[in-house]
């Protein structure tokens, strides 16, 4: 299974299997992040060194190798080794995503569907020292540990002796953890891998802090030029613990009044509606896999939550992420000239309806699930928007319309 990953949703079992997403970062290589010690030679037991591991995590941050490649090398370290980079919710183990290496799907299907539960090592998970490499018999005594159902059951039948890991980061209650299991039982040799471990910690603490806090990753919307603006519509983005990471001019209009949103003393993002907040609250589950939007009615305002779709790797180290769409009543998202619009540049059924996605916040993702299409054909109908409206982009898209539907005096 080398060269691909199994995503793990443990709520659900096995969910997809497919090729990792890499990362595109900037476009020179990062240097100095070694602290000037030499850990370039071969260590007793370990295949790779210190060295190309580190050199492996950030080619890999920057888009010039995959996270599945430092995965398998991991597990490479270990006989018989598998490798899974999960991070959980201790206060809901079931919320729970991982990405792994070298596991077969039957190993990880039987363990999602029962041994998740009986297995006595997660339990100290929220207890781990950030940074530490530790192995199983530090956690749980090897004496206890082959009398549990467990062990018996599931560890010794797939050849897994000892697990070896690292707690990268806390993040508020979900670590992040690198673990690899090994069916290897000796104590001095499991050590020698977890002490590099430590070693290399730190600089998978910094692409964990990197996925967390890069301002690249909202590049993209620019909240204060959003294309919802221009439909009136205000856009709140909420991360892990409903903390808002942004939000839009008017967004922050409609927060300051304090009428359907607030915030908290804790600085959780509330909405005014039971449904609608107990909506929030299960999207900002890791684990979850439920429709991508809910919309609600308050107050005639619309507030629709957009489960935000992202790169594997940026739900394991930032967490989850929803947008809050914020649609007061009479705003432009339906617009009432679209018939004209449409008539005037003969678009097709396909077209307006794709310009109606837009308008509404759509990506091309959700427009082609809700019209039943491919994303090929959206992006056609889009293409074809542009060339009939003589516009380049979505947002010359949008102000084309908004003056069609709002002229002048």
């Amino acid at each position: 299974m080398a060269g691909r990953f199994l995503e793990l949703h443990i709520s659900s079992s096995i969910t997809r299997a497919g090729e990792l997403i890499e990362v595109k970062g900037a476009d020179q290589r990062l240097s100095g992040f070694s602290g000037g010690r030499d850990w370039g030679m071969r260590i007793r037991g370990l295949r790779h060194s210190d060295d190309d591991l580190i050199d492996l995590i950030y080619a890999a941050l920057l888009g010039e190798a995959s996270w599945q490649q430092f995965l398998d090398r991991l597990s490479e370290n270990a006989p018989d080794g598998r490798t899974i980079l999960f991070s959980m919710n201790t206060r809901e183990p079931d919320d729970y995503v991982g990405m792994t290496s070298k596991f077969d799907l039957p190993e990880l299907e039987s363990y999602a569907a029962h041994y998740i539960n009986t297995n006595p090592w997660l339990e100290h998970c929220a207890l781990r020292q950030v940074g530490l490499g530790v192995f199983s018999d530090q956690i749980v005594p090897r004496k206890q540990l082959v009398k549990t159902e467990f062990f018996n059951d599931w560890l010794s039948p797939n050849n897994i002796s000892t697990s070896i890991g690292v707690t990268i980061d806390k993040n508020e209650g979900s670590p992040l953890i690198v673990s690899t299991v090994t069916s290897r039982g000796d104590p001095d040799e499991n050590s020698v891998f977890s002490d590099q471990l430590t070693r290399i910690a730190p600089h998978l603490r910094r692409a964990a802090s990197f996925y967390k806090n890069s301002s690249v990753r909202w590049a993209a919307f620019d909240l204060n030029t959003s294309l919802f603006d221009f439909v009136e519509t205000g856009v709140v983005i909420i991360g892990e613990n409903a903390q808002i990471k942004t939000i839009s001019p008017i967004g922050q209009e409609l927060l300051d009044k304090g009428t359907l949103i607030s915030v908290s003393p804790l600085g959780k993002l509330r909405l005014r509606g039971k449904d609608a907040q107990t909506a929030l609250n299960t999207m900002l589950k890791r684990s979850y896999t439920g429709p991508r939007t809910a919309s609600f009615l308050l107050q005639g305002i619309k507030l629709t939550l957009v489960a935000m779709e992202k790169e594997r790797l940026s739900l394991y180290f930032e967490g989850p992420t929803v947008a809050l769409l914020i649609q007061p009543s009479g705003a432009p998202g339906e617009i009432p000239g679209i018939d004209q619009f449409a008539e005037f540049h003969r678009l097709t059924m396909g077209e307006r309806r794709a310009l109606l996605g837009v308008i509404n916040g759509r990506t091309i993702t959700q427009i082609a699930l809700e019209a039943s299409v491919s994303r090929e054909t959206i992006r056609t109908q889009l293409k074809s928007l542009y060339a009939k409206t003589g516009t380049r982009s979505q947002n010359d898209l949008l102000r084309l319309a908004y003056r069609m539907a709002n002229p002048g005096p």
